[in-house]
Protein backbone atom coordinates (compact mmCIF):
# COMPACT_ATOMS: atom_id res chain seq x y z
CA UNK A 1 0.00 0.00 0.00
CA UNK A 2 1.25 3.47 -0.78
CA UNK A 3 0.67 7.17 0.68
CA UNK A 4 1.98 9.77 -1.24
CA UNK A 5 2.62 12.93 1.17
CA UNK A 6 3.35 16.66 -0.24
CA UNK A 7 5.24 18.68 2.36
CA UNK A 8 5.17 22.41 0.93
CA UNK A 9 6.06 20.23 -2.57
CA UNK A 10 8.56 18.12 -1.03
CA UNK A 11 6.91 14.97 -2.42
CA UNK A 12 7.76 11.57 0.55
CA UNK A 13 6.24 8.37 -0.90
CA UNK A 14 5.19 5.91 2.06
CA UNK A 15 4.88 2.19 1.08
CA UNK A 16 4.31 -1.03 3.71
CA UNK A 17 3.07 -4.21 3.50
CA UNK A 18 1.21 -4.00 6.32
CA UNK A 19 -2.06 -1.33 5.63
CA UNK A 20 -2.73 -0.54 9.26
CA UNK A 21 0.46 0.74 9.65
CA UNK A 22 -0.10 3.41 6.45
CA UNK A 23 -3.60 4.06 7.79
CA UNK A 24 -2.32 5.42 11.03
CA UNK A 25 -0.17 7.48 8.96
CA UNK A 26 -2.52 8.64 6.51
CA UNK A 27 -4.80 9.96 9.25
CA UNK A 28 -1.51 11.56 11.10
CA UNK A 29 -0.56 13.83 7.32
CA UNK A 30 -4.12 13.80 6.57
CA UNK A 31 -3.67 17.17 5.41
CA UNK A 32 -0.35 16.65 3.31
CA UNK A 33 -2.41 13.51 1.34
CA UNK A 34 -2.55 13.36 -2.25
CA UNK A 35 -3.55 10.95 -4.46
CA UNK A 36 -0.42 10.69 -6.82
CA UNK A 37 2.94 12.70 -7.33
CA UNK A 38 4.68 13.05 -10.81
CA UNK A 39 8.43 13.21 -8.68
CA UNK A 40 9.09 11.84 -5.67
CA UNK A 41 11.86 13.35 -3.47
CA UNK A 42 12.33 11.03 -0.96
CA UNK A 43 10.56 7.28 0.24
CA UNK A 44 10.03 5.26 3.10
CA UNK A 45 9.60 1.88 2.99
CA UNK A 46 8.12 0.07 5.75
CA UNK A 47 8.46 -3.74 6.67
CA UNK A 48 6.86 -6.14 8.86
CA UNK A 49 8.96 -8.60 8.68
CA UNK A 50 12.56 -9.98 10.38
CA UNK A 51 15.14 -7.17 9.73
CA UNK A 52 18.13 -8.59 7.38
CA UNK A 53 21.62 -9.44 8.83
CA UNK A 54 23.78 -5.93 9.12
CA UNK A 55 27.02 -6.29 7.06
CA UNK A 56 30.67 -6.55 9.33
CA UNK A 57 30.75 -2.63 11.10
CA UNK A 58 31.71 -0.54 13.98
CA UNK A 59 29.07 1.49 15.27
CA UNK A 60 29.81 5.52 15.41
CA UNK A 61 27.16 5.43 18.17
CA UNK A 62 26.09 3.68 20.95
CA UNK A 63 22.69 4.83 22.71
CA UNK A 64 20.47 3.59 25.62
CA UNK A 65 18.04 2.10 22.69
CA UNK A 66 20.15 1.97 20.02
CA UNK A 67 23.36 1.45 17.83
CA UNK A 68 24.09 3.70 14.87
CA UNK A 69 26.76 2.68 12.27
CA UNK A 70 28.06 4.05 8.86
CA UNK A 71 28.70 2.80 5.18
CA UNK A 72 29.56 5.83 3.02
CA UNK A 73 25.83 7.01 2.29
CA UNK A 74 23.79 5.11 4.21
CA UNK A 75 23.00 5.01 8.40
CA UNK A 76 22.06 1.43 9.59
CA UNK A 77 20.19 1.87 13.20
CA UNK A 78 19.70 -1.45 15.31
CA UNK A 79 17.27 -0.70 17.77
CA UNK A 80 18.75 -3.50 20.36
CA UNK A 81 17.49 -6.52 17.09
CA UNK A 82 13.65 -5.29 18.00
CA UNK A 83 13.70 -3.37 14.86
CA UNK A 84 16.30 -1.57 12.46
CA UNK A 85 16.24 1.54 10.43
CA UNK A 86 18.57 1.67 7.59
CA UNK A 87 18.58 5.70 5.74
CA UNK A 88 20.56 6.48 2.33
CA UNK A 89 21.37 10.02 1.75
CA UNK A 90 22.40 9.13 -1.62
CA UNK A 91 18.93 7.75 -2.71
CA UNK A 92 17.04 9.92 -0.40
CA UNK A 93 15.73 6.32 0.85
CA UNK A 94 14.67 5.23 4.50
CA UNK A 95 13.73 1.71 4.98
CA UNK A 96 12.31 0.39 8.42
CA UNK A 97 12.00 -3.21 9.64
CA UNK A 98 10.35 -4.86 12.38
CA UNK A 99 7.51 -7.53 13.03
CA UNK A 100 6.16 -4.93 15.79
CA UNK A 101 3.68 -3.33 15.10
CA UNK A 102 3.58 -0.42 17.23
CA UNK A 103 7.32 -0.25 16.86
CA UNK A 104 7.09 0.44 13.47
CA UNK A 105 4.84 3.39 13.43
CA UNK A 106 6.17 4.80 16.17
CA UNK A 107 9.74 4.56 13.84
CA UNK A 108 7.77 5.86 10.75
CA UNK A 109 5.96 8.67 12.24
CA UNK A 110 9.87 10.15 13.89
CA UNK A 111 11.40 9.21 10.31
CA UNK A 112 8.76 11.60 8.68
CA UNK A 113 8.98 14.62 11.07
CA UNK A 114 12.69 14.36 11.23
CA UNK A 115 12.84 14.21 7.28
CA UNK A 116 9.95 16.98 6.72
CA UNK A 117 11.54 19.08 9.23
CA UNK A 118 14.90 19.24 7.86
CA UNK A 119 13.33 20.16 4.20
CA UNK A 120 11.25 22.97 5.42
CA UNK A 121 14.55 24.06 7.21
CA UNK A 122 15.66 24.51 3.51
CA UNK A 123 12.77 26.23 2.09
CA UNK A 124 12.63 28.85 4.85
CA UNK A 125 9.77 27.50 6.88
CA UNK A 126 10.68 26.61 10.67
CA UNK A 127 9.09 25.17 13.03
CA UNK A 128 7.88 26.58 16.52
CA UNK A 129 7.13 24.16 19.29
CA UNK A 130 4.06 25.56 20.37
CA UNK A 131 0.07 25.27 20.14
CA UNK A 132 -1.56 27.88 16.96
CA UNK A 133 -4.73 29.27 16.98
CA UNK A 134 -6.49 31.67 15.25
CA UNK A 135 -9.68 33.92 15.58
CA UNK A 136 -10.12 35.89 12.49
CA UNK A 137 -6.54 37.37 11.04
CA UNK A 138 -5.24 37.05 14.65
CA UNK A 139 -2.66 34.45 15.02
CA UNK A 140 -1.46 33.26 18.42
CA UNK A 141 1.34 31.03 19.23
CA UNK A 142 1.31 29.62 23.07
CA UNK A 143 4.96 28.16 23.39
CA UNK A 144 5.30 25.66 26.49
CA UNK A 145 7.21 22.86 27.09
CA UNK A 146 6.28 18.85 26.52
CA UNK A 147 3.73 18.55 28.75
CA UNK A 148 2.77 21.80 29.56
CA UNK A 149 -1.05 21.86 28.43
CA UNK A 150 -0.98 22.89 25.13
CA UNK A 151 -3.60 20.38 24.08
CA UNK A 152 -5.59 20.88 27.06
CA UNK A 153 -5.16 24.69 26.57
CA UNK A 154 -6.82 23.52 23.05
CA UNK A 155 -9.43 22.23 24.50
CA UNK A 156 -10.81 24.63 26.24
CA UNK A 157 -10.36 27.47 23.39
CA UNK A 158 -12.40 24.99 21.02
CA UNK A 159 -15.70 25.75 23.13
CA UNK A 160 -15.64 29.23 21.07
CA UNK A 161 -16.62 28.08 17.42
CA UNK A 162 -14.86 31.46 16.18
CA UNK A 163 -11.30 29.43 17.39
CA UNK A 164 -9.20 27.76 14.05
CA UNK A 165 -6.29 25.65 14.82
CA UNK A 166 -3.01 26.08 12.88
CA UNK A 167 -1.59 23.50 14.58
CA UNK A 168 -1.69 21.12 17.89
CA UNK A 169 2.50 21.79 18.79
CA UNK A 170 4.42 22.61 15.77
CA UNK A 171 3.32 25.47 13.37
CA UNK A 172 5.72 26.97 11.04
CA UNK A 173 6.96 30.40 10.48
CA UNK A 174 8.48 31.71 7.13
CA UNK A 175 11.74 34.05 6.68
CA UNK A 176 9.01 36.89 6.66
CA UNK A 177 7.16 35.89 10.10
CA UNK A 178 4.81 34.93 8.52
CA UNK A 179 2.90 32.15 10.37
CA UNK A 180 1.96 29.09 8.42
CA UNK A 181 -0.43 26.14 9.29
CA UNK A 182 0.74 22.20 10.33
CA UNK A 183 -2.11 20.24 11.01
CA UNK A 184 -1.09 17.09 12.26
CA UNK A 185 -3.14 15.03 14.87
CA UNK A 186 -3.62 16.16 18.98
CA UNK A 187 -1.74 14.07 21.37
CA UNK A 188 -3.06 13.88 25.41
CA UNK A 189 -2.20 11.86 27.82
CA UNK A 190 -5.36 10.85 28.40
CA UNK A 191 -8.33 10.96 26.83
CA UNK A 192 -10.66 13.94 27.72
CA UNK A 193 -13.98 13.20 29.31
CA UNK A 194 -16.01 16.31 28.43
CA UNK A 195 -15.72 19.28 25.94
CA UNK A 196 -15.03 19.47 21.99
CA UNK A 197 -12.39 17.25 22.15
CA UNK A 198 -13.91 14.25 23.95
CA UNK A 199 -16.24 13.55 21.04
CA UNK A 200 -13.57 12.79 18.65
CA UNK A 201 -12.03 9.18 17.73
CA UNK A 202 -8.99 8.31 20.34
CA UNK A 203 -6.53 5.64 19.64
CA UNK A 204 -3.50 4.72 22.03
CA UNK A 205 -0.14 5.69 20.30
CA UNK A 206 2.42 3.38 21.91
CA UNK A 207 5.74 4.35 22.78
CA UNK A 208 8.69 2.56 23.37
CA UNK A 209 11.14 4.94 25.82
CA UNK A 210 7.95 7.32 26.91
CA UNK A 211 4.28 6.52 28.65
CA UNK A 212 1.58 5.97 25.56
CA UNK A 213 -0.55 8.63 24.66
CA UNK A 214 -4.22 9.15 22.87
CA UNK A 215 -4.00 10.62 20.00
CA UNK A 216 -6.67 11.84 17.68
CA UNK A 217 -6.60 13.03 13.88
CA UNK A 218 -7.50 16.73 13.15
CA UNK A 219 -9.09 14.95 10.12
CA UNK A 220 -12.04 14.83 12.44
CA UNK A 221 -12.60 19.18 12.77
CA UNK A 222 -10.90 19.91 9.33
CA UNK A 223 -13.97 22.80 9.31
CA UNK A 224 -11.80 23.82 12.13
CA UNK A 225 -8.47 24.30 10.79
CA UNK A 226 -7.33 27.47 9.98
CA UNK A 227 -6.76 27.92 5.96
CA UNK A 228 -4.37 30.41 4.44
CA UNK A 229 -6.04 33.42 3.23
CA UNK A 230 -2.94 34.85 1.29
CA UNK A 231 -3.97 38.20 3.80
CA UNK A 232 -1.82 39.76 6.43
CA UNK A 233 -2.28 38.73 9.90
CA UNK A 234 -1.41 39.89 13.15
CA UNK A 235 0.68 37.82 15.64
CA UNK A 236 0.25 36.91 19.26
CA UNK A 237 3.48 35.50 20.57
CA UNK A 238 2.84 33.86 24.52
CA UNK A 239 5.32 32.27 26.00
CA UNK A 240 3.99 30.14 28.83
CA UNK A 241 4.98 29.73 32.59
CA UNK A 242 3.22 26.92 34.78
CA UNK A 243 2.43 28.37 38.53
CA UNK A 244 1.80 26.06 41.27
CA UNK A 245 -0.94 28.09 42.47
CA UNK A 246 -2.94 31.32 42.19
CA UNK A 247 -4.55 33.48 39.41
CA UNK A 248 -3.20 32.70 35.84
CA UNK A 249 -1.91 35.91 34.57
CA UNK A 250 -1.29 37.43 30.67
CA UNK A 251 0.57 40.27 30.60
CA UNK A 252 2.70 42.26 27.82
CA UNK A 253 6.24 41.65 27.81
CA UNK A 254 9.17 43.83 25.53
CA UNK A 255 10.36 41.93 22.95
CA UNK A 256 13.74 40.82 24.16
CA UNK A 257 12.51 39.42 26.40
CA UNK A 258 11.60 36.22 24.43
CA UNK A 259 14.53 35.68 22.76
CA UNK A 260 15.27 32.65 25.32
CA UNK A 261 11.87 31.24 24.71
CA UNK A 262 12.43 30.91 20.58
CA UNK A 263 15.69 30.09 21.26
CA UNK A 264 14.16 26.90 23.07
CA UNK A 265 11.33 26.30 21.07
CA UNK A 266 12.06 27.29 17.95
CA UNK A 267 16.25 27.71 17.05
CA UNK A 268 17.12 24.64 18.98
CA UNK A 269 13.62 22.84 19.24
CA UNK A 270 13.10 20.63 21.95
CA UNK A 271 10.42 18.61 20.22
CA UNK A 272 11.21 14.66 20.03
CA UNK A 273 11.80 14.93 16.06
CA UNK A 274 14.06 17.19 16.20
CA UNK A 275 16.09 14.76 19.04
CA UNK A 276 15.96 12.29 16.12
CA UNK A 277 17.89 14.96 13.64
CA UNK A 278 20.38 15.55 16.25
CA UNK A 279 21.63 12.34 17.41
CA UNK A 280 21.53 11.28 13.57
CA UNK A 281 23.53 13.95 11.79
CA UNK A 282 26.58 14.09 13.80
CA UNK A 283 29.48 14.03 11.74
CA UNK A 284 31.70 17.19 10.70
CA UNK A 285 29.35 17.66 7.71
CA UNK A 286 26.67 17.11 9.14
CA UNK A 287 27.11 19.26 12.01
CA UNK A 288 27.40 22.06 9.22
CA UNK A 289 24.31 21.57 7.97
CA UNK A 290 22.82 21.72 11.14
CA UNK A 291 24.27 25.20 11.72
CA UNK A 292 23.05 26.47 8.58
CA UNK A 293 19.52 25.55 9.41
CA UNK A 294 19.75 26.95 13.24
CA UNK A 295 21.00 29.93 11.27
CA UNK A 296 17.53 29.64 9.44
CA UNK A 297 15.92 29.47 12.17
CA UNK A 298 17.14 32.23 13.96
CA UNK A 299 16.08 34.34 10.72
CA UNK A 300 12.50 33.00 11.00
CA UNK A 301 12.62 33.77 14.90
CA UNK A 302 13.92 37.35 14.11
CA UNK A 303 11.21 37.85 11.85
CA UNK A 304 8.27 36.50 13.96
CA UNK A 305 9.89 38.35 16.77
CA UNK A 306 10.08 41.64 14.99
CA UNK A 307 6.23 41.75 13.90
CA UNK A 308 4.57 39.90 17.11
CA UNK A 309 2.70 41.33 20.22
CA UNK A 310 4.72 39.63 23.00
CA UNK A 311 3.53 38.53 26.57
CA UNK A 312 4.30 36.15 29.16
CA UNK A 313 1.29 33.46 30.98
CA UNK A 314 1.58 32.64 34.14
CA UNK A 315 -0.43 29.90 33.98
CA UNK A 316 -2.55 28.86 37.43
CA UNK A 317 -4.54 25.69 37.97
CA UNK A 318 -7.85 27.06 35.89
CA UNK A 319 -7.59 25.72 32.63
CA UNK A 320 -11.07 27.51 31.78
CA UNK A 321 -9.66 30.68 33.12
CA UNK A 322 -6.30 30.17 31.27
CA UNK A 323 -8.40 29.99 27.85
CA UNK A 324 -10.55 32.97 28.50
CA UNK A 325 -7.49 34.78 29.09
CA UNK A 326 -5.80 34.05 26.12
CA UNK A 327 -9.69 34.62 23.96
CA UNK A 328 -8.91 38.06 25.52
CA UNK A 329 -6.57 39.24 24.52
CA UNK A 330 -7.04 38.12 21.02
CA UNK A 331 -10.22 40.05 20.57
CA UNK A 332 -8.22 42.86 21.65
CA UNK A 333 -6.05 42.55 19.07
CA UNK A 334 -8.59 42.25 16.72
CA UNK A 335 -10.34 45.14 17.94
CA UNK A 336 -7.33 47.41 18.27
Amino acid sequence: MQLYLNFHNHIILVSSNEEATIRKLQEEFHYFVQNEAKSVQTTVEIFRESSPELPSMVAVKILETCSIYRIGPRRYIDYRGEALTIWDKQEESVRIYSLDSDRLYEIAFLAIHSILGQELDRKGLCRVHALGISLGRIDTLVMLPSKGGKSTLLSHLLENPEIKIISDDMPLVDLSGVVHNFPSKISLDKKPEDGPLSKLNWTEFKRTQYPAKWTAGLSQLAARITLSDGKPHKTVLIAGLRLSQGQSILTPVPKWKMITHLMEHMVMGVGLPQVVEMFLNFNPTDMLKLTYHAILRSICAFQLLRKAKCYFFYMGPDRSYNAQLVLEQMYDQQNS
